[in-house]
C-alpha cells in the first residue's frame, strides 16, 4: 500500500493554518500551490477531529464547474486506511481514534475544485454532513471570497474554507456551478471593457497630440513675427547707440560709456541668436546683384553662368495655381520641392486630409500636398530627386519617372528606375514602395494585413509591408519609425531631406 509521509513544507502549513470548528468538529483543508517537489502540481491535506460527534467517514472528491464530481478516496470506520495511485494523483488516508487525516499529491494541474466531505453521527444519533472546498487554478477565485481566508508564505498558499453543513447548502447544487460560470463570464466582460477603454484612451491621446501640434505651429508663427519685429527694433536701437557713442565728448562719464558698450554687446548677442534660429530656413535672398525673380520653375534655369538666381525662389505654378518652392541650381535647376525637412519644427504625423491639402511653410519644413502633386504629375511626365544629408555627408537618389494617381486610387505611387549615390539595391529604398497606395494613421492602405504601417512607423507614406523608406517619420529618431531609408545593406537616418520633381525633357524626333 502507498504510504504518504508529510514533508516539512506541509507540516509548516499546518502550523500556519487556522482550523474551523463546526458542530463538534475541528476541520481544516490545506493546499500547497508550489510544493518542493517540482514533479507535482499541488498537494492537499484534509484533517478532521471529532470532539463531541463520531466520525463515520471522510471523502475527498474532485469537481469542475458545470460538471459532475468524482470521488478520489474515502476513509471510513469500516475501512480505516485507504489509498489512491493513478496517472494524475497518489495519496493515502487514515481514520483512527475519531481523527482522520488524508494526503493527496496532484501530478497534473487542472481547473477543478477539491472537496473534503465528512459524514458524522451527532449526540442524537443523527447522520450529518459537512464539507470544505479548495479551488485549483483560476477557479479558486470562486471559492475564496467572504467565507475563505487565504494565507501566503514563501510561495505556498493554504486555503481554509468555512465548514458548510449539507443542511444549509447542497454540496452538488447546480446553482453553485452556475454561479461559477457567471463569474467567469463577468471576468471576460471586464477584460473586453478594459481593451475598449485602452483603445479610447489612445485615440484621445492622439487627438490631444494633434491639437497641441496645431497650437505649437500657431505659436511658432507668432514667435517668428515677433522675432522680425524685435530684429528691426534691435537694428534701430543699435544705430542709436552707435550714434551716441560716436558723439560723446571726452569728459562723458565712464560709467555711462561702459553701460552703453554693454548694451551694444547684448544687442549683438541677441541678433546672433536670431540669426541662428533662422539658419535652418530657406534663404530666398542672396547678397549682391540678382536677376529679376523668375516667373517659371524650369529645367536649365541654372545652366547659364550669367544668371544669379538664389538657390531657392518662390514662384507661382500655373498648373495648380498656387505658390511653390523652386530649387534653381542642382543639375540645371527647375526642381519643384514637394517635401523638405531641415529644422524638425513641423509635426509630420498627420491625417489624410492634411497630407491631401499640404502643410508647413515653403520657407521651412513642409509637404506640398498629394492633390497638388497628383495634378502636376498627371499633366506632364516628371522625374524625382531626393537629396539627403547623413552624418554630414551629401547624397541623393533619382528616379527616371514619378507620378501619383488621384485620390480615388489613394494617390498610388508610380516610379521609374533608380540612379544616384545612396547605394540603393534593387527592391529596396523607395523602389520597394512602387505601386503602393498612400497611408496615414487614419487611412490604412498598405499591403500589411495585420497592422497599419503609418501607425506602427509613426508617419505617412507609400507603405508596403511596411517600410524600406520612411521620410515622413519621427525627426532625428534613429529607428525604422524615424526619418529612415534602407538601401539594401544599411539603414540611413538623414538629418536633412528634400524631395523634388522636375518635368522630363521631351525627346524630339
Amino acid at each position: 500500500m502507498f504510504t504518504r509521509t508529510p514533508n516539512f513544507a506541509l507540516v509548516t502549513l499546518m502550523i500556519l493554518g487556522v482550523s474551523a470548528q463546526h458542530e463538534g468538529l475541528e476541520f481544516s483543508l490545506v493546499r500547497t500551490e508550489s510544493p518542493t517537489d517540482d514533479k507535482l502540481c499541488s498537494q492537499l491535506i484534509c484533517r478532521v477531529q471529532g470532539t463531541s460527534v463520531f466520525i463515520d467517514d471522510v471523502t475527498i472528491s474532485k469537481a469542475s464547474v458545470g460538471g459532475v464530481s468524482r470521488k478520489l478516496m474515502t476513509t471510513s470506520t469500516n475501512s480505516p486506511e485507504s489509498s489512491i495511485v493513478d496517472t494524475t494523483t497518489k495519496g493515502n488516508g487514515t481514520l483512527k481514534d475519531n481523527s482522520a487525516i488524508l494526503f493527496i499529491d496532484f501530478l497534473s494541474c487542472e481547473s477543478d475544485f477539491i472537496i473534503c466531505e465528512v459524514t458524522y453521527t451527532d449526540g442524537s444519533n443523527q447522520k450529518e454532513n459537512a464539507f470544505m472546498i479548495a479551488g485549483l487554478d483560476k477557479h479558486s477565485k470562486f471559492l475564496t471570497g467572504s467565507q475563505n481566508r487565504i494565507h501566503k508564505n514563501d510561495g505556498v498558499t493554504s486555503t481554509h474554507t468555512k465548514v458548510v453543513s449539507s443542511k444549509a447548502s447542497n454540496l452538488y447544487s447546480p446553482e453553485l456551478w452556475h454561479l461559477g460560470d457567471k463569474i467567469i463570464k463577468i471576468e471576460d466582460k471586464f477584460e473586453t471593457l478594459k481593451d475598449r477603454l485602452d483603445r479610447r484612451l489612445n485615440q484621445n491621446i492622439d487627438t490631444v497630440n494633434r491639437r497641441a501640434n496645431t497650437l505649437e505651429n500657431s505659436v511658432l508663427g507668432r514667435v517668428s513675427s515677433v522675432e522680425t519685429d524685435f530684429s528691426s527694433r534691435f537694428s534701430r536701437l543699435e544705430d542709436r547707440v552707435s550714434s551716441i557713442l560716436q558723439s560723446e565728448s571726452p569728459d562723458t562719464s565712464s560709467d555711462v560709456a561702459q553701460s552703453l558698450a554693454d548694451m551694444k554687446r547684448r544687442l549683438e548677442d541677441l541678433t546672433a541668436a536670431v540669426d541662428r534660429m533662422n539658419a535652418s530656413k530657406v534663404a530666398l535672398q542672396d547678397d549682391g546683384h540678382q536677376d529679376p525673380q523668375p516667373v517659371v520653375c524650369e529645367r536649365g534655369m541654372g545652366d547659364v553662368v550669367t544668371k544669379t538666381y538664389p538657390r531657392y525662389v518662390i514662384t507661382t505654378d500655373q498648373t495648380i495655381q498656387r505658390q511653390v518652392l523652386c530649387e534653381t541650381q542642382t543639375d540645371g535647376g527647375g526642381w519643384i520641392v514637394i517635401q523638405r525637412r531641415a529644422a524638425g519644427d513641423v509635426d509630420f504625423y498627420r491625417d489624410w486630409t492634411a497630407y491631401r491639402e499640404g502643410f508647413g511653410s515653403l520657407t521651412g519644413d513642409f509637404w506640398l500636398g498629394n492633390e497638388a502633386i497628383h495634378i502636376l504629375t498627371d499633366m506632364h511626365p516628371y522625374e524625382l530627386r531626393i537629396d539627403f544629408r547623413v552624418n554630414g555627408q551629401e547624397m541623393f537618389a533619382e528616379y527616371s519617372t514619378f507620378r501619383i494617381e488621384d485620390e480615388s486610387d489613394k494617390y498610388r505611387l508610380r516610379l521609374g528606375s533608380y540612379s544616384g549615390t545612396i547605394g540603393e539595391k534593387s527592391g529596396y529604398g523607395l523602389s520597394d514602395q512602387n505601386n503602393q497606395q498612400f497611408s496615414t494613421f487614419d487611412r490604412d492602405n498598405d499591403a500589411h494585413s495585420g497592422l497599419n504601417c503609418a501607425v506602427y512607423d509613426h508617419g505617412a507614406w507609400w507603405y508596403n509591408n511596411c517600410v524600406y523608406s520612411n521620410l515622413n517619420g519621427i525627426w532625428l529618431e534613429k529607428a525604422e519609425k524615424g526619418v529612415s531609408w534602407y538601401n539594401g545593406s544599411t539603414w540611413l537616418y538623414p538629418e536633412f531631406t528634400e524631395v523634388k520633381i522636375r518635368r522630363v525633357r521631351q525627346q524630339i524626333g
